[in-house]
């Protein structure tokens, strides 16, 4: 065997870190994949930095043999400046250039909706479920947006002549939340409140984990709740997004059907807006877990994304599918 070369790729998001060591003979490849080394899912509230992460991955879970890895990627969640980032809903800092100087290793810093678009392009059968059918134009835009601890977005264009995409992150997630019926204002009005905003919140806090603990609280303040499902949501700490979507009570119920429509409705915004022939990808971590209510052209998502007043037909063209693999 020739050179070996270690590749430690990350996924650092607002609650969880998935890390990935891959063993390559090249760094050349687009293609190879690598042999894995070892993998591990951490939750970041365990752990007061993702240095700390990054040091039990490497030194104290099953010891790598070598030094360090060849090349660090890891695609976080946040704007991305001078190869560091500052997480938008948790405060962590993870810098290039120190973690270069403390592992001894080449460290590039993406943001998380990068790593996710390019991602999209590598897709393999089985792993998707078409929510919209409708023939994918080549070289055409791309676009994905998920819900996860927050709210992604980014999109993909081909090069002039319909070459290899290229993906550019966005922070649309914390574009302002629409309402669109009665309940949504009032909502709005709840948020702002909660939030001290005299004019606006993002759709981030209606359509992400974080999200969905804000709407339920909404209809909790209106008294549809269950006690046990309260309690258990008042000690759920930063899992509550969970206890809401399997909680058996009418606020946690209202609160997924009101997530459901706001998410196909920012889905469709997104068509709109970036008219992605090439496909609309629905990805994060809440699509996959939360499918019952997203797919079916008669579900709230599907029902809000297609409302789009004398555009909604421009939407027919658009091929749309959800992520099912994280």
């Amino acid at each position: 065997m020739g050179k070996a070369y270690y590749i430690l790729s990350g996924d650092c998001g607002g609650t969880n870190t998935r890390l990935h060591l891959t063993l390559h003979t090249s760094l050349a490849s687009n293609t190879d994949e690598g042999l894995t080394v070892k993998k591990r899912e951490f939750r970041n509230s365990e752990y007061g930095s993702f240095d700390e992460i990054m040091s039990e991955f490497l030194y104290v879970t099953s010891p790598t043999k070598h030094s360090a890895p060849t090349v660090v990627v890891l695609a976080a969640a946040g704007p991305v400046a001078d190869n560091a980032v500052l997480f938008t809903n948790s405060g962590w800092l993870i810098s290039g250039p120190s973690l270069s100087s403390k592992f001894g290793t080449v460290v590039k810093i993406v943001n998380d909706f990068v790593g996710q678009g390019y991602g999209v392009l590598t897709l393999k059968e089985g792993e998707t479920r078409v929510l919209h059918d409708a023939e994918r134009v080549p070289g055409a835009p791309i676009v994905c947006v998920g819900a996860g601890t927050g709210l992604g977005e980014c999109y993909l264009t081909s090069g002039s002549e319909g070459g290899s995409y290229t993906c550019f992150p966005s922070e649309g997630g914390h574009a302002e939340f629409a309402p669109r019926n009665d309940t949504e204002f009032e909502l709005l009005r709840f948020l702002k409140s909660k939030f001290h905003q005299k004019h606006r919140v993002s759709v981030e806090r209606v359509v992400s984990g974080t999200g969905l603990a804000n709407v339920y609280e909404f209809f909790c303040s209106l008294g549809s709740f269950s006690p046990q499902v309260k309690a258990e949501f008042d000690a759920a700490g930063d899992m509550k997004g969970r206890v809401v979507a399997t909680g058996d009570c009418p606020a946690a119920r209202k609160s997924m059907q009101v997530f459901a429509a706001a998410y196909g409705s920012e889905c469709g915004t997104c068509a709109l807006k970036f008219i992605p022939l090439g496909g609309l990808y629905v990805c994060g971590g809440l699509t996959p877990k939360n499918i019952d209510i997203i797919e079916g052209q008669q579900s709230e998502f599907m029902k809000a994304y297609r409302d789009k007043g004398r555009v909604s037909g421009l939407l027919e063209g658009v091929r749309m599918e959800a992520i099912m693999v994280e």
